[in-house]
């Protein structure tokens, strides 16, 4: 999930941050936690071993909670870490420190911690402010919010353009205590994408050959379509990125297309 470069680091800090200071990302980053020390923990990443030193007065988050101690963290936990410089030595230190479930991820905002997982399936129902999507883990179930988007083609505002079957992705907050799961901005529906080569164009499509993924793809464009033509034109021999809705048999709607260089 992420790549980790991590680095033992020996000194025991005390001191007020650096409200400033930039830390370098391979100076901080999280992995798995196997150890907890009076003032530091101890994470493994790829068999990779790095110590992390805490700021005085650090915040500690597992799963909805803010801990009083770094001892409330659990051995295995999937930490994530924000990190400042102590203001009188200079040395990387810890000042978040969050503890979330496997595979999940996290915003790291002090003081409003949240975390951050992805539900994708088949839609199985729909409701007036839930959607239930179904997986290999089960059921998903997604809660709405008023101002949720709904994209299914092109921006919706309701579920009323949704189908069941429809293969929807959104990114969702987790609540806790309840594990109630809330989509943060958009709700996806049958997105497709491709990128390639164009071989043929139409007055309504193109044909993109993918050389690594399903071989040729037939791009619709229409009126909706917003295009980023600066690098090139819509020619054959062209290379493209296109995004759109998905209609089945290797052809999709594109909302977008854009021209690399």
């Amino acid at each position: 999930m992420r790549t980790l470069l991590l680095t033992c680091i020996g000194l025991t800090l005390v001191g007020s941050l650096a409200a400033q200071s930039e830390v370098p990302r391979d100076q901080c980053l999280g992995g798995w936690l196997v150890a907890i020390q009076q003032d530091s923990i101890t994470l493994k990443f790829n068999e990779k071993i790095m110590t992390m030193h805490l700021a005085p007065d650090a915040e500690i988050w597992r799963r909805g909670v803010d801990l009083d101690s770094i001892h409330q963290l659990v051995v295995g936990d999937n930490i994530y870490l924000k990190c400042a410089r102590a203001a009188d030595s200079g040395a990387v230190v810890a000042s978040v420190v969050a503890a979330v479930e496997k595979d999940d991820g996290v915003l790291l905002v002090p003081h409003h911690v949240a975390e951050i997982r992805v539900c994708v399936g088949r839609l199985v129902a729909i409701g007036q402010d839930t959607l239930s999507a179904k997986n290999d883990d089960g059921i998903c179930v997604i809660h709405l919010k008023p101002d949720t988007k709904i994209w299914r083609g092109e921006v919706f505002h309701d579920t009323s353009a949704l189908k069941l079957g429809d293969q929807v992705a959104a990114r969702v907050t987790v609540s806790y205590p309840s594990g109630e799961l809330t989509a943060d901005e958009e709700v996806d529906a049958n997105i497709a994408k491709t990128e390639g080569t164009i071989v043929s164009v139409g007055s309504d499509r193109i044909v993109v050959k993918e050389d690594r993924v399903r071989g040729h793809v037939t791009v619709l464009f229409d009126a909706r379509t917003a295009f980023d033509l600066d690098e090139g034109n819509l020619k054959k021999g062209a290379t493209v990125l296109a995004v759109g809705l998905d209609l089945g048999h290797d052809t999709f709607r594109a909302s977008s297309i854009i021209v690399e260089k």
